[in-house]
């Protein structure tokens, strides 16, 4: 873990009228956080707040049905973003790996996402982290929103079905051959995919070291996993989690580590249904 998670959530969402003046906003609310009356969010009167009870009853009833067990939350924007950690507390393998299996719970108070599960594996050989959004559990803020409308068990089929179709992913990356100069032509389409969405000024002279430094961590990985497409995925979340230094050691979970492993894992499978159609 590169950072201490918060053990507990010590506040709440209150909910405030907006007035100009003596008038009342009838259409507009504020989202305040009730220890020290920052503002969250300015929002429709429609929106529906998923409390912060609200989370943690829905982590309670996932520790309840399942293996997982509750390592803390995170908070990013000062409270406009949560997110809960969840360990499984039955380790698992990925391509041969011992990992650590991660169920994540997100939820935001600026209406910039709903409600959310996702999964994450970090590995304990060199904390490479892979995360991914289980899409199907998203629920918006709107009526009636509240732990008691989300169900644990389909969180928890859901994320069973992903883990095993991750297996299968894993498997067959594992079987894709992957040679260096075809390593290297891919590491350049990503940064410069990646670099093409950025706006920052000094980028241009970041990108050589980038480049390099990607690459280097990709010779390692498939040095150790073989020629092949796995390893060169493992080279990237290398990178991702290790050099390009993120906020959380429980998985790269937004900004350009997350769009390089997504972009990354999009090129892996172009890989593998290559290789498959080879033999088929």
């Amino acid at each position: 873990m590169k950072n201490e998670l918060n053990e507990k959530l010590n506040w709440e969402v209150e909910q405030q009228e907006l007035r100009i003046g003596d008038r009342r906003n009838k259409s507009k609310i504020a989202l305040l956080r009730s220890d020290n009356g920052e503002i969250l969010n300015v929002c429709s009167d429609r929106y529906r707040p998923f409390y912060n009870r609200d989370l943690i009853q829905l982590v309670d009833k996932i520790e309840m049905n399942s293996s997982f067990k509750l390592e803390g939350f995170e908070e990013f924007g000062r409270g406009k973003r949560l997110l809960a950690f969840l360990k499984n507390s039955r380790p698992g393998t990925l391509g041969r790996e011992e990992v650590a299996d991660y169920l994540i719970i997100g939820n935001s108070h600026n209406s910039s996402s709903s409600v959310f599960a996702g999964m994450s594996n970090n590995m304990f050989r060199c904390e490479n982290q892979f995360t991914s959004d289980l899409y199907s559990l998203r629920v918006k803020h709107l009526s009636n929103l509240n732990a008691a409308a989300i169900d644990p068990q389909i969180i928890l089929n859901t994320y069973r079905e992903n883990r095993e179709r991750l297996d299968q992913q894993v498997q067959e990356m594992m079987l894709a051959r992957l040679d260096m100069d075809d390593m290297m032509r891919i590491v350049d389409r990503l940064v410069d995919e990646v670099e093409a969405r950025e706006l920052n000024d000094d980028l241009n002279s970041k990108s050589s070291n980038r480049r390099h430094e990607m690459k280097d961590c990709v010779r390692r990985e498939m040095a150790y996993f073989g020629q092949n497409v796995w390893g060169f995925y493992n080279g990237i979340t290398y990178y991702t989690s290790n050099i390009l230094k993120g906020r959380s050691g429980f998985g790269i979970t937004n900004g350009l580590g997350e769009r390089l492993n997504r972009l990354a894992w999009e090129y892996c499978q172009r890989c593998v249904n290559r290789n498959n159609r080879r033999y088929e």
